[in-house]
């Protein structure tokens, strides 16, 4: 494996095709998001694969039922490396009972498997490795995509490697048909080396999630797999104020505009959700360090992410670009936050906010 030194500020992240195009994503290419939309894309043709000479496996978590845009990404990496060389089917495991709504067709998805027992939702990393070994026994796929999370994912695709005597590369940034990267030393080094059997892939692996085709998935039963014994386990919830950010799953941040933050506490109280803010209001004295969110504080990976009046300065978006859902709220509607954001909201911070307590409390 080859190391040199690279300028992590400049350095590029992307997925290389077999076309040779290099698709590069930082966070998440928000370019021409405020254009009018373009006319509805014309019905794609459907790619089928009964015939299939290989097999590729992707693993992972449903997280209340859905996907998230890493999971995306992996199956995403798996489709590309599909298309190097003979026909191949895109086999995809999934722990959890995924949301029936998902399009897996979309996805590029030939085969799924699901494994919704809840037993498999405690932590039973021997069990998974198990019903990994028996899938991966049945399917002999030649490389087996896994996502870099705190789910699971992440201690899954190692331990599984290890089991089965693969090769195995990790927090990876860029998958060629015969090379990986990643970084190491704290990010000022590169490494490169040839293309694993088993891999793990970081946020921002590719920056197109978008096929030119889509496939006609099958849904297959996993057979032969022992459920696992469920560990005596105990639950409880903490107040949303005492949850570190990095585990929070809904996240309220302040921004700029918000010039009331009694108001805001007062929403984010009635909302149950764990307060940020980004570093103007922390530089303010308005929330302590801890709760600064970007490149310079925490980076969070919550379900949903609630940003009132933030601009989207690029150090911030670095901090939310593993988050699953992004909500705005800002009166610039030209501002990459909104750019950014799943949903939008263009209105004034404290208006907004106002009406959202009446509206949660039952008052006109």
């Amino acid at each position: 494996m080859s190391i040199r030194r690279v300028n992590r500020f400049t350095q590029e992240r992307g997925f290389v095709t077999a076309e040779g195009i290099k698709r590069v994503a930082r966070a998440r290419d928000v370019t021409g998001l405020d254009q009018a939309p373009a006319a509805a894309a014309k019905a794609k043709p459907v790619r089928h694969s009964e015939n299939a000479e290989r097999n590729l496996l992707v693993v992972l978590h449903c997280k209340a039922g859905e996907l998230s845009t890493l999971d995306r990404e992996a199956i995403y990496v798996a489709r590309a490396l599909s298309e190097m060389g003979s026909q191949a089917q895109v086999h995809t495991l999934v722990f959890g009972a995924p949301n029936p709504n998902l399009d897996w067709a979309e996805f590029g998805v030939d085969q799924l498997h699901v494994l919704a027992d809840e037993r498999f939702e405690h932590y039973v990393p021997e069990a998974k490795v198990q019903a990994l070994v028996h899938l991966h026994g049945q399917l002999e796929p030649e490389r087996v995509v896994f996502v870099e999370s705190e789910l699971g994912d992440s201690d899954l695709a190692r331990r599984f490697a290890i089991a089965q005597g693969l090769s195995f590369g990790g927090d990876l940034y860029e998958v060629t048909d015969h090379s990986v990267r990643r970084l190491s030393g704290n990010g000022r080094y590169q490494a490169s080396g040839p293309l694993p059997q088993v891999l793990a892939v970081q946020s921002g692996t590719t920056g197109d999630l978008d096929l030119e085709f889509v496939t006609a998935p099958n849904t297959v039963a996993v057979q032969g797999v022992d459920a696992p014994v469920a560990p005596e386990e105990s639950l409880f919830s903490l107040p949303s104020g005492d949850i570190p950010l990095v585990e929070a799953d809904f996240v309220i941040s302040a921004g700029n505009g918000v010039a009331n933050m009694d108001t805001f506490h007062r929403l984010a109280q009635l909302l149950d959700a764990t307060v940020a803010g980004s570093r103007v209001v922390v530089d303010d004295g308005k929330l302590p360090r801890e709760r600064q969110v970007g490149a310079t504080g925490q980076i969070v990976k919550a379900s949903v992410y609630l940003a009132i009046g933030i601009s989207g300065a690029v150090q911030h978006l670095q901090g939310i670009k593993d988050c699953n859902t992004v909500i705005a709220v800002n009166s610039d509607e030209s501002c990459d936050m909104i750019k950014r954001a799943d949903v939008s909201v263009i209105a004034d911070a404290e208006e907004w906010m106002q009406a959202m307590i009446s509206a949660l409390e039952g008052t006109p």
